[in-house]
This record gives C-alpha cells, structure tokens and sequence, in this order.
C-alpha cells in the first residue's frame, strides 16, 4: 500500500485553496446580508471601486501596470464591461430575491458555461458530445434549484444570476481571443475600476438611492468583508494560488464555494442547506466534470486510461482573473 506524501509547498497549497473557498464562499452571505439595507448595483459598484483602487494600488507597486497596446486595452474593457460590471450587476440584482448559497451554487456553473461557450464562439474548439452533457446537467442543477413548480425560489432571481454567470463565461472567452499580456493584478485592478464606473452609472439610471451609511449600520460588516476580505485578500490569495499550482487547478475553488456557502449561511444566519440545493449542486458538479475532465470514465475508474489528464480551463477560455463572488 503506497504512501501519499505531501511536500511543505504543496500543503501550503493546499491551506491557501481551501481558505480562499472560505473567503469566496462567505461572500455570498456577506452579499445577502448587505442587500438587506443597500440597493444592489450601488453595493456592488462602490465595492468594486474601493477594491479595485487597493488591486491598483498593489499591482503598480509590484509590477507592470499600465497597458501597452490596444489588445490590452480592448481586454481591460471586455473584463470590466462583462465580468465585472455585467456579472456582478446581475449577481447582486438576483442576490436580492434568492438566498447567497442559491446564488453560489448558479454561479459554480460557469467553468462549464465558459467551456461549451468556448467550443461555440472559438475557431480552435469544437464542444463535443460530452461537453454537450456537461451543459445539460449543469441546466438541470439549475431547473433543480429554481424548482418551478414549488414557488418558493422567484424564479427572477435564479435567472438574473444565470444571465450574468452567461456573461461571465462570454467575458472570459473574449479575453482569450484577445490574447493580452498584461499582468493579471493590473488586470483586475483596470477591470475593478471600469466595472465600478458601470455599476454606479447603472444604479444612478435605475434610480437608486446613494447609500450614504454603507459602511455603517448593519451593512459595514458585510461590506468591508467583501471589500477587504474577499476582494484584496481573496484576490491576493488566488494570485499566490495562480503561481504556484496554475489556473486549472486553482480555478476548481468555485466548486468548494457552494459548500463553504452554505455552511457560512448555516453558522451566520442560521440556515441549514436543503436536500433542493443539494441535489442541484451534486447536478453541477457532475456537468462539470462531464465539461471539463478529458476522459470521465477513467477519472471513475472505469475506463481503461491509466491516466487522467484535466482540460487546462484557460485553454477552454476560462479568464485566469477569477470573479466567483
């Protein structure tokens, strides 16, 4: 019987992924406890402007930040205009009329999202049958979860959050195509701030209130979390993460999320998760491996590959800038 023996680097690894699952999983319940008393494109605009000033910051300090050429520039804008802007608007629109651990369990689906969307969209990628299956289970998860018959999810807000995890997965493939060298701290901290730009535009057309006391009152926690906590740090941490075991792995941390979620929503706002949720997770989950792993079967030890090689999500168009809250 053979020993699995795990090196210093790999343990600190292996720390660091599971604590960003926590910190990025706790930001859905941070959201939903903001949105109690915050309207939801301002909360999410003025997060991501403060956040993505500290990213800014951080990225000049240790590295290149400004862009070079108009690649990068059309990439700043596709990330800020569809990740940030468009995902997060949505997220947290949707975020306002379903619970933070539905919302995280929707938003696991977009590794395959950006999969198929890759096959789709990219001369150099042709989905297949299986990547095909990956989507249907991953649907189905979601039809689980949404349960149109019972009433109790607005079925509003599960589609808002599908919409914007549809734009995600359009935002990542078109940074792909446009190839960009820059580095992807500065990435983030370009993209955070057009986002912000959009999401405060945005809430000022919808007519929302300004939250004059958003870090006071009961809503100061919740966003100062996700400012410092799940934006600076998460984001910091998914960084070290990146370097030291690539975006394929790395990325895979959307999939703990709907588990740390819910326990957060348990231990903070007493929540237990439904067999629903569940069932719809254990549904995305099996979409993506159906999306994702090159040979499913033998990943199941039922086929006769001795070894399992992972699809690399960047190659499949997957942004290597993760925005999973």
């Amino acid at each position: 019987m053979s020993t699995i023996r795990w090196s210093r680097g790999q343990l600190l690894a292996a720390v660091l992924f599971v604590s960003l699952a926590w910190i990025w999983g706790g930001s859905f319940v941070a959201i939903e406890m903001g949105l109690g008393s915050v309207p939801p494109l301002w909360f999410a605009g003025l997060r991501y402007l403060l956040a993505g000033a500290v990213i800014s910051a951080v990225a000049a300090a240790t590295g290149r930040f400004r862009p070079r050429d108009r690649a990068e520039w059309l990439a700043i804008g596709v990330v800020g205009t569809f990740v940030v802007a468009g995902y997060h608007g949505l997220l947290y629109l949707g975020t306002a009329s379903i619970s933070g651990s539905i919302s995280s369990v929707i938003v696991s689906l977009s590794p395959v999202l950006t999969t198929v969307a890759a096959g789709v969209l990219l001369a150099d990628e042709s989905p297949d049958v299986v990547d095909g299956l990956g989507l249907l289970f991953g649907l189905a998860g979601v039809v689980v979860i949404a349960d149109p018959g019972g009433g109790d999810v607005p079925l509003s807000g599960v589609a808002l959050v599908f919409v914007g995890v549809a734009l995600f997965a359009s935002g990542s493939v078109g940074l792909r195509a446009l190839d960009s060298g820059l580095p992807p701290a500065a990435m983030q901290g370009w993209a955070m701030l057009l986002g912000s730009i959009l999401l405060v535009g945005a809430a000022v057309v919808r007519g929302e209130s300004f939250p004059a006391g958003v870090a006071s009152g009961s809503s100061a926690l919740p966003f100062l979390y996700l400012v410092f906590g799940a934006a600076v740090v998460g984001y910091l941490l998914y960084f070290e993460l990146l370097s030291r075991v690539g975006p394929v792995r790395v990325n895979l941390v959307a999939y703990l999320e709907p588990v740390t979620a819910a326990m957060a929503a348990w231990a903070v706002l007493g929540r237990a998760p439904t067999a629903t949720t569940a069932a719809g997770f254990l549904l995305v989950a099996c979409g993506f491996a159906l999306a994702t792993v090159d040979d499913p079967l033998a990943a199941l030890g039922l086929g006769d590959t001795a070894e399992v090689v992972h699809s690399d999500l960047s190659e499949n168009g997957s942004v290597e800038v993760h925005y999973a809250d």
